[in-house]
């Protein structure tokens, strides 16, 4: 035994060539003592693979009654290792006993046993298959490839359902099973749809209308329900007929308060004029089931102004609201007295994620964030409350924090606990430094989330101050866990400061991912193939940070890791594939093209979820159509359209054309957009693409859905418009849609979905004139519209006319803020916007509070230099961290005014005291700041200004404020942000200053604007050169 014990004690590396030259006898003793002991037995997760893999590809193939004993670890298998099992399909006791440790497999795993299955049971076995293959089978048939699981007849499929329902089928297998056995059965029990459960949802809806006013109808609504309850996107048509076209529903006031709780979920669904029909009893009596629904801010309103009738609901049940408060003006939120305000601020915090988010939509409105965080923070005690408002700290504004930083550091054992943005954690940062240097050298670790604000200079006092392995790792573990985004800056610092150290290669994993891809690519060359493993591995565990990278970025990174990997030489096997993950698609188009077709054609639901570049796509585009996969677009059928899914959007519209017009039923088109739409949503959706692909996927889809509902043919001006239901503008868009369709909408489903066209991007001017004309026949003249229906108008208010602009009434911030979020308003508009706030208010340009300013947005740009410089410099100050983050179209005498109010004694002082912090939190508006003070910056406030600022200055500006002393301190983020025009302007010398920024030391000079991967910048390789060495001159010997 003691033996044994000692293969447990080797190491990974030294296992495999040990475990190669045991006996069979020896590897048995092994399994067995690991199974007695494995539950104390602490091992690498390496070990056990390493393991398993030898005994799988060495022992197993040599003795199958190893494998009872070896089945419980196959959980540590690699896919590949499974796949390579030996051809035991038609081992009754092999099957049995895969088919027991399926369930604590993972999905890849599962795959991999289906896939190595499939090698037995080919399509002709299947067709020839009993009826009872499926139970005979067991749990490894529900993870056949799809190519294969497709010819399973609905007689099979009927007698093997329990089976196939206690496995987790892929969504493809499930529409699949729902459409072959509904469709194949007419006459099936309310018993056959129990067992079906949610499958049914996803069955084709025709096939299940036959069943109204059967028993099995009433178990077909709840799997629907249920279905929704889960949070499944539908058929708009499906959730129509079969939950919401009842009579009870005709009469909002008369439904029991028992169903409208039954169907709460769907209410959002129903819109405004219903919710305008319920009483506030009924509201009441279901407010604790409303207050998680995801209504949106016109819907929340009808619900909040209907409560707030109730005697005493406002202010002292506010914080039942939940997610409703999204629905209180912001008027309401500054009339709460500092204790109903923190009480509804907990409240609603306990129940909802989320409440402010910069970079994405929050819960709160702008202005409400801005209303709540303002006057909480003008309390003195909220130094005291910071458990309490610290869901809002991301939106409180940098001079509400400012003034509390003593009292925040007194604190500082609770202060460093809490999740405060960059330029909050930098300035609370600087006054620990002031007040108590010595807190910095003695308890740099204790400073927990102002981590992210510590200055380069100290950092790097730090680290030198000990220069082990250990105490960098103890440093690098703090900066790990910020809880935002650390600044490029610091990340910068970091890599410059240990790059220097020895041991800098061995900090990889300790870096982490975020900060491990600010490095260089001179560096990332320089990775063995191990640490190149390494950070694959914690890309794949973390994408969010490689997502967020620049394109160019992201395809350079990825042809080094595959070029380190060895992946450009012959087939793109899955293997390989698998092994970059989220990054596959980022290698060069060469190499993404040779992809193995049978893993593309097997693995479509896992190839559905990444990130495509436009010539990704097309490249896609041409594999679905290769025989190997799917052959001609003509020949699809039904269940090919089911595998293509979203990717049909990446073929190009002549050959959409081709594709049958009966299978493009309007629910198919439904199913395409919602897939599409939940990826746009998820986490790799949400940062993939860039303007242009969004626009051409777009046009894509726009001209999917005019096509195949006949809007393009010849003599479609005869035809009578397809008219669509608010639901299904839900689940598409409105700017697909044609503009007489819309206006064809019966006006109540119109105004349910007003708001929704309000805020689609893509709707076109001649679409947003033709709704607005719509709006007035249902509302009548501009003068006479609602603060609530202003509050929905987004987009399509850009049509109005000035004398109308001038005649709407924008009393409330909720109606100011719908029109100051939409960016493409012309100057002549944006004056006059301007002045009918100041006129609906009743206010002058000096009583503009913050939450008006940032409810305001684009509009402030409407105001003359002379208003801007009236505003009062506090309350703008306040503003500032919304509106900086605007690509306002204010012109830079109007974005000087307000940087001189910036400058105020009782803002930020004068300019030249700035740090870092601050211009992280004026953003845009540093454009503003005059050419001389500009001139002027030194390197720490150069590192605070955004990249947008940098994009923004008009090209003479900056060629004149930043000499090649300057540039040389950007960022590669504000390097890669300077335009063309910019460019155009600058001297050789500034030029080459910028070439230095933007290229890895090592590399050849390369432009990583987003540009072709490795076009070399315009100049000779010796003017290059020649620059380079003037530049290093006029740094290094400032005075020769």
């Amino acid at each position: 035994m003691l033996l044994i014990k000692a293969y447990f004690n080797l190491s990974p590396s030294s296992l495999r060539p040990v475990l190669k030259e045991a006996h069979n006898h020896t590897i048995r003793l092994i399994l067995q003592y690991y199974a007695s002991v494995k539950d104390t037995l602490q091992l690498p997760n390496e070990y056990l693979s390493t393991m398993v893999s030898e005994i799988l590809q060495t022992h197993l193939v040599k003795d199958v009654t190893l494998f009872p004993e070896l089945a419980p670890m196959l959980t540590k298998a690699s896919p590949a290792d499974i796949q390579a099992l030996p051809p035991w399909q038609n081992n009754i006791n092999v099957r049995d006993k895969i088919n027991e440790i399926l369930k604590s497999m993972t999905p890849d795993q599962q795959q991999a046993f289906g896939l190595w299955y499939s090698k037995a049971l080919s399509p002709s076995s299947i067709t020839r298959g009993q009826q009872s293959l499926i139970k005979d089978t067991g749990n490894l048939i529900a993870y056949l490839p799809f190519q294969n699981f497709q010819h399973l007849s609905a007689a099979q499929l009927l007698d093997g359902l329990d089976v196939l329902q206690r496995n987790t089928l892929t969504p493809l297998k499930q529409e699949f099973v729902a459409r072959n056995l509904i469709s194949t059965y007419r006459n099936l029990t309310a018993q056959d749809f129990s067992r079906l459960g949610s499958i049914a949802c996803l069955a084709d809806p025709d096939d299940l209308y036959v069943y109204k006013g059967t028993e099995a109808f009433s178990v077909i609504r709840e799997s629907i329900m249920s279905c929704t309850r889960k949070g499944l996107r539908l058929p708009s048509d499906l959730v129509f007929n079969i939950l919401l076209n009842t009579t009870e529903l005709q009469v909002p006031s008369a439904v029991p308060a028992e169903r409208l709780a039954e169907i709460a979920l769907l209410l959002p669904s129903l819109g405004v004029t219903f919710l305008q029909g319920l009483s506030t009893s009924q509201l009441l009596s279901v407010l604790p089931t409303l207050n998680s629904i995801p209504f949106s801010p016109a819907q929340a309103a009808v619900i909040v102004d209907k409560l707030s009738s109730v005697n005493g609901f406002i202010p002292d049940r506010l914080g039942e609201l939940g997610s409703l408060i999204v629905g209180v003006k912001t008027e309401t939120l500054l009339m709460l007295t500092s204790d109903k305000l923190l009480s509804t601020l907990v409240a609603i915090s306990q129940h909802t994620q989320g409440l402010c988010l910069l970079d994405r939509k929050g819960l709160l409105l702008p202005p409400q964030a801005n209303a709540i965080a303002t006057k909480l923070w003008g309390f003195p005690e909220v130094v005291t409350w910071l458990n309490d408002v610290a869901p809002l700290l991301g939106c409180t504004p940098l001079i509400s924090v400012l003034p509390r930083k003593r009292l925040l550091v007194n604190s500082l054992s609770n202060t460093s606990t809490k999740p405060w943005n960059t330029q909050q954690a930098r300035g609370i940062f600087r006054e620990v430094l002031d007040t108590n240097p010595n807190l910095i050298k003695q308890h740099f670790l204790s400073l927990g989330t102002l981590g992210q604000g510590v200055s380069c200079a100290v950092l790097r006092d730090r680290f030198q101050a000990n220069r082990s392995p250990s105490s960098a790792r103890s440093i690098l573990a703090l900066l790990r866990q910020q809880p935002g985004l650390l600044h490029t800056s610091l990340k910068n610092c970091i890599i410059e400061v240990l790059y220097q150290f020895e041991f800098f290669f061995e900090l990889l994993e300790d870096l982490g991912v975020e900060i491990a891809l600010s490095m260089p690519v001179s560096a990332i060359k320089r990775f063995s193939t191990d640490m190149m493993n390494s950070l694959r591995r914690m890309i794949i565990a973390g994408p969010h940070h490689f997502l967020l990278l620049s394109r160019t970025k992201q395809l350079l990174l990825v042809d080094k890791m595959a070029q380190r990997l060895g992946m450009y030489t012959g087939v793109f096997t899955e293997e390989e594939f698998r092994l970059l993950d989220i990054m596959a698609p980022f290698v060069v188009d060469e190499v993404f093209i040779q992809v193995d077709r049978r893993f593309f054609i097997q693995n479509l639901d896992f190839l559905h979820g990444l990130c495509y570049s436009s010539t990704k796509m097309e490249i896609v585009a041409r594999i679905l159509q290769e025989p190997a996969a799917f052959g001609p677009v003509e020949n699809w059928d039904q269940t090919t359209l089911s595998q293509v899914d979203r990717f049909l959007f990446f073929l190009p519209q002549d050959k959409l054309q081709q594709i049958s017009l009966a299978l493009m039923t309007v629910e198919r088109i439904e199913k395409l957009f919602m897939s599409h739409h939940q990826w746009e949503r998820g986490d790799i959706g949400m940062l993939c693409s860039d303007e242009t692909e969004r626009k051409t996927i777009f046009e894509r889809q726009q001209f999917v859905l005019q096509f195949f509902l006949g809007f393009l043919k010849l003599n479609s001006q005869s035809l009578t418009p397809v008219v669509p239901t608010c639901e299904i503008l839900h689940t598409t868009a409105p700017s697909v849609w044609l503009s007489s369709s819309l206006t064809s909408m019966p006006s109540s489903a119109f105004s349910n979905c007003l708001e929704l066209m309000g805020h689609d991007p893509f709707l076109a001017s001649y679409q947003r004139t033709e709704v607005l004309r719509k709006v007035k026949q249902i509302y009548g003249p501009v003068s006479s519209f609602s603060q609530a229906v202003i509050s929905q108008l987004g987009v399509i208010a850009t049509q109005l006319s000035l004398d109308e602009l001038n005649a709407i009434r924008l009393t409330e911030r909720r109606s100011i803020a719908a029109l100051g979020t939409v960016s493409d308003w012309n100057s002549r508009q944006l004056a006059t916007l301007f002045s009918t706030v100041l006129n609906s208010t009743k206010q002058n340009p000096s009583q503009l509070d913050s939450s008006t300013l940032v409810a305001m947005g684009y509009i402030v740009c409407g105001a003359k230099a002379t208003e801007l410089r009236s505003f009062n410099p506090i309350e703008l100050s306040k503003a500032v961290l919304r509106l900086g983050r605007l690509r306002l179209s204010c012109s830079e005498e109007q974005l000087q005014a307000l940087v001189e109010l910036l400058t105020h004694s009782l803002v930020f002082g004068l300019m030249s005291s700035w740090g870092t912090d601050v211009f992280i939190e004026i953003g845009v508006l540093a454009v503003g700041i005059p050419d001389m003070a500009m001139s002027a910056l030194v390197k720490e406030q150069i590192e605070g200004i955004a990249p947008l600022a940098i994009s923004m200055m008009a090209p003479k500006k900056f060629a004149v404020v930043f000499s090649q002393e300057k540039i040389a301190m950007f960022s590669y983020e504000q390097a890669v942000a300077v335009t063309d025009n910019q460019r155009s302007v600058l001297s050789d010398l500034q030029k080459t200053a910028l070439a230095m920024v933007l290229t890895p030391w090592d590399d050849k000079l390369v432009d990583f604007r987003g540009r072709s991967l490795g076009l070399a910048l315009s100049h000779s390789p010796l003017c290059l050169l020649l620059g380079l060495l003037m530049l290093l001159t006029v740094l290094l010997c400032p005075d020769t």
